[in-house]
């Protein structure tokens, strides 16, 4: 009982600071108080801006705030099937619909602080959005047919918005969404709120640290009771009450935001939500049998097995309607638990304790009954967790932190813990006296242990004033380390030039701190005549300071030898390089250009990655790479022993070609899978980026670049420089 009210203390606790959150959100824009646009099929010309109202190929969806749900089925669009409880087998190519919804950005909301993002409650099966026609977020997984291969329904999906693409006033959100249409995660089918609003405000909207803090509690029940099963074999109540905690936790985690981020698959976490609700009861059946040292019924086996077979069914076919035959049928298992497993128990408590006492003192008895039997605490969470599961069946809520059904579990898991913890009790009243008798033996043992405390603690001081030492000298060396960065940085052009004749772009993204990468652009007032991009061999300081040495050798040594080829001036910052770097490991890879404002272009390379070169009506962009596969490419820089001479080639470029020149940390770049980026990633994206300006080019390259390296850490530096021809 105590549990129990500690458990309600609790809840009530979170309540206001869950209220308080929703008080303080900043004022957003809400999509469901606008009118949407909606049709059958996709293109991209669609998303720029929203249909004219009397358009009759969009159907027109009015506006009702916190109530409107977009789920294709409930549109009534031509030739869309309506809800079915009973969906056709099979996998069929997923039909796709456009969902159109202007709205009105202001310059409040432009100027947020944290950016602006965009709250989505619920969106599926596969979907993509867009903002002004620019793809912000892609989840489809289509296979060569069109069917759809991963399903992707996100549940408090948080997308941030680039300011680039988004404008002060009218704006345009589009969304795809594909799926079969009677599928109910088929579009955005919440009722809730769609919202565009500052980022860390809808951020806290996905805040749900009761909820993961109730998994936390239940997977500690359950490891807790397995290990005093292991301890107590014979006590088959632990293993079903850590089997019930144990499938509660990843019940509810299946209901969290977080499992969207940690399972692509959204069927398998629907399927894990179907399931574990399924089989939920019947566990918790047999717990209350063990506890109650009573054999299962017949009632218990049909019921445990229906819901087993439903659990195992419904990742195949008919899931909706597996789910409310089970919401149908669940006062049969409630009311049999309330009358077989608490009522009836009861009720022998009650007659046993009246007939000792008599009936002058009836009302004690019954008092001292209810105190005294394990059904009592059974009653109190069994009842809430009937009760708000009915609520939860419904729909109805008061709160919005947490569901009903997760708060009666919360009760019904302290109620049957301290069910166990008093049986646990009357097992530690019998070790007490054990207890006692080496308590004795401990206060012997405890003197002798004193004087080695005294040294031990001794030591513990020194080894403190230690530490404190040490950590001072890391917070000096950090800071010394964040000024290296600092000066290092600013030996390197803070923008790219743009002349008369040429046009560039660059990206420099070191791994962190010091970068062991270096670029330069040579100009000469209104003309740039060259530029480099080279890598220093290893990471950390070394190959930082070794970039600053390098610039100032290309530099100086790119405009002493204008006349001389490119190939001569390589050799001699070689010849200038060896000296200097003779004392330790680092090598430099290069690759130089000369230009001049007819187009024509020097290049000469020392072991560097290929530049890529991109025409002008041109399919494919290429590899640079002089006729006939001759070699060109010296050896690397700074490494006596292996000089060799160093040759140039030239070529030309026209207006509107491109070159794109980098370091490995480009195409190196790997997945969270293990995959590189690779020179094919950066042939392909270079030749499907958007013909414009270079910086526009270059942001797509690099945007392709991130998507592949998204959730995983970028282990080496990079540069990518892009210049175009004007």
């Amino acid at each position: 009982m105590r549990a129990a009210a500690l458990a309600l203390i609790f809840i009530l606790c979170l309540a206001p600071c869950a209220t308080a959150q929703a008080e303080g959100a900043a004022s957003v824009v809400d999509l469901s108080r606008i009118d949407v646009y909606v049709r059958e099929g996709f293109a991209l010309e669609w998303t720029f801006q929203a249909p004219l109202p009397n358009d009759s190929a969009w159907k027109r969806v009015k506006a009702v705030a916190g109530k409107r749900t977009l789920a294709v089925r409930e549109l009534g669009l031509p030739e869309t099937p309506g809800p079915t409880l009973f969906p056709a087998p099979g996998r069929k190519p997923a039909e796709r619909y456009c969902v159109i919804v202007p709205f009105t950005a202001s310059s409040a909301l432009l100027s947020a602080t944290s950016g602006v993002g965009l709250y989505l409650p619920e969106i599926g099966q596969n979907w993509q959005a867009y903002l002004n026609g620019y793809l912000i977020r892609d989840e489809t997984y289509f296979d060569e047919t069109g069917r759809i291969r991963v399903q992707r329904s996100v549940r408090g999906g948080l997308i941030q918005l680039d300011a680039r693409w988004l404008r002060e006033g009218m704006n345009t959100l589009a969304f795809m969404v594909a799926g079969n249409p009677a599928d109910p995660l088929t579009g955005l089918g919440s009722r809730g709120s769609y919202l565009i609003g500052p980022y860390d405000r809808l951020a806290e909207l996905r805040s749900e640290t009761p909820r993961l803090m109730l998994v936390g509690i239940y997977f500690f029940f359950a490891l807790y009771h397995w290990v005093l099963y292991g301890l107590r074999p014979k006590e088959k109540s632990y293993l079903f009450y850590g089997v019930a905690t144990v499938i509660l936790a990843f019940y509810i985690f299946a209901r969290t935001y977080v499992v969207f981020d940690v399972l692509l698959d959204t069927n398998l976490i629907r399927g894990m939500d179907a399931a574990f609700s399924f089989v939920l009861i019947p566990v918790f059946m047999a717990f209350f049998n063990a506890v109650l040292r009573r054999k299962p019924s017949v009632f218990e086996y049909v019921y445990g097995a229906a819901c087993a077979a439903l659990a195992i069914l419904q990742f195949a076919l008919w899931r909706e309607f597996f789910t409310l035959v089970w919401k149908w049928t669940l006062p049969l298992p409630i009311a049999y638990l309330a009358v077989f497993d608490i009522i009836l128990p009861l009720a022998r408590s009650i007659r046993h304790y009246v007939g000792l006492a008599g009936k002058k003192k009836r009302f004690q008895a019954v008092l001292r009954a209810l105190a005294k039997s394990d059904a009592t605490k059974l009653l109190l969470g069994g009842a809430l967790v009937g009760g708000t599961a009915l609520l939860d069946s419904l729909g109805v809520r008061f709160v919005s932190f947490m569901n009903y059904m997760d708060l009666g579990f919360l009760v019904l898991v302290f109620g049957t813990g301290a069910v166990l913890a008093g049986q646990f009790i009357r097992v530690y009243q019998g070790v007490d006296r054990t207890r006692q008798d080496l308590e004795r033996r401990v206060e012997t043992r405890t003197r002798e242990l004193e004087t080695t405390l005294a040294e031990e603690e001794a030591l513990s001081v020194r080894l403190s004033d230690t530490s404190a030492k040490l950590k001072t000298a890391a917070d000096i060396a950090g800071k010394d380390l964040q000024i290296a960065t600092q000066v290092q940085q600013g030996f390197f052009p803070k923008k790219a030039p743009v002349t008369g004749a040429w046009e560039a772009a660059f990206a420099f993204l070191p791994a962190g701190g010091i970068s062991g990468d270096f670029y330069d652009f040579y100009q000469s007032g209104e003309r740039l005549e060259g530029l480099v991009v080279g890598d220093v061999s290893g990471h950390g300081i070394a190959s930082g300071l070794i970039t600053v040495l390098a610039r100032s050798v290309f530099h100086r040594n790119f405009y002493e030898r204008k006349h001389r080829s490119l190939g001569a001036v390589l050799e001699a910052i070689n010849a200038e390089l060896i000296p200097e770097l003779s004392a330790v490991e680092n090598f430099i890879t290069a690759a130089v250009l000369r230009l001049d404002e007819s187009g024509q272009v020097e290049y000469a390379s020392a072991a560097h990655t290929e530049i890529l070169y991109r025409g002008v009506g041109r399919p494919r962009a290429l590899a640079l790479k002089p006729q006939g596969g001759a070699e060109y490419k010296g050896p690397p820089l700074g490494r006596e022993g292996i000089e060799a001479p160093y040759k140039s080639v030239r070529f030309s470029l026209k207006q509107g070609d491109s070159i794109l020149l980098y370091t490995d940390g480009l195409d190196e770049s790997r997945n969270v899978d293990g995959e590189p980026f690779g020179i094919e990633g950066v042939l392909a994206s270079y030749s499907t980026a958007p013909q414009g300006e270079a910086a526009q080019m270059l942001d797509y390259v690099m945007q392709e670049w991130r998507f592949h390296t998204s959730g995983a850490k970028v282990a080496d530096d990079t540069t990518v420089v892009l210049l175009k021809k004007l």
